[in-house]
Order: structure tokens, then sequence, then C-alpha cells
């Protein structure tokens, strides 16, 4: 079985980066996770405490029970897989690799992640707090 269905819904919340080099910016987190006919999309927007915006959309289409592939403008750039309250994937972005994985509790989902490459060539990682607001 996939366990998509517990992570499916629009949520809100709050996240915060922090690189090697020292510096961190917190963030304000839009997130929708959907069904789609052969898998599930997740469509996010950061808006950074700098002003700075990130939009992203990524479809995982499923390739085995659990496992899914990344696909971003329909091309694949990763895998991924769900168990139960845990989803995490991985992806090639330009010379960056990121991942992320997601933790699913009732109205929440925690969201932590990392690069080896932000915008200033240092690695990063995060963590978001998210509510559900709609299913």
């Amino acid at each position: 079985m996939n366990d998509i269905e517990r992570f499916l819904g629009t949520y809100e919340g709050a996240g915060t980066w922090h690189d090697s080099a020292g510096k961190s910016l917190a963030y304000r987190v839009q997130q929708t996770s959907l069904s789609t006919a052969n898998g599930f999309e997740i469509v996010f927007k950061h808006q950074f405490d700098d002003g700075t915006v990130t939009d992203a959309r990524f479809t995982m289409t499923w390739v085995a029970p659990h496992i899914f592939r990344v696909d971003v403008s329909g091309t694949p750039v990763g895998h991924g897989y769900i168990f139960d309250a845990y989803c995490h994937y991985h992806l090639k972005v330009g010379d960056a690799f990121v991942e992320a994985s997601y933790r699913s509790s009732a109205e929440t989902v925690e969201v932590f992640g990392s690069s080896t490459k932000n915008a200033d060539g240092n690695y990063i990682a995060w963590q978001e707090i998210i509510r559900r607001t709609a299913a």
C-alpha cells in the first residue's frame, strides 16, 4: 500500500534554514499535496523574511509499492519512498543534491531537508512545521 493519503491536503506553517557559513533565515510555507492518477504532487511556496520567494512543483509517479520517481517539469530528477507516516525523496538540481523528509501526525507535517549547495555555494539544511488548513 502507498500511504500518501495521510500527506494529502493544504498546509501552512513556518521554517528556518541554516547553512555551513553560519547564516540562517526564517520563512513562511504554503504547501499543497494532491493525489494524481499515477502518484501525487507536492506544490509549495516559501516566502523568506528577506522578501525572496521560491515556488516549486514536484510530480511523484509510483514505480513500485512504496517507491516513486520524482519529476520536475516532466523530467525525472530523483526517487523517493513512503512508509506509514514517513516520506523521503532525493533529487538532483543542477550540480546540487537535495533531500527532503516528511513526518506526518494528525494535523501537522514536519519537514526536514538539506542540499549540498545553496545560492552561495554552502551546504544548507532546513526544518519546517506545517499545519493542515484544508483536506
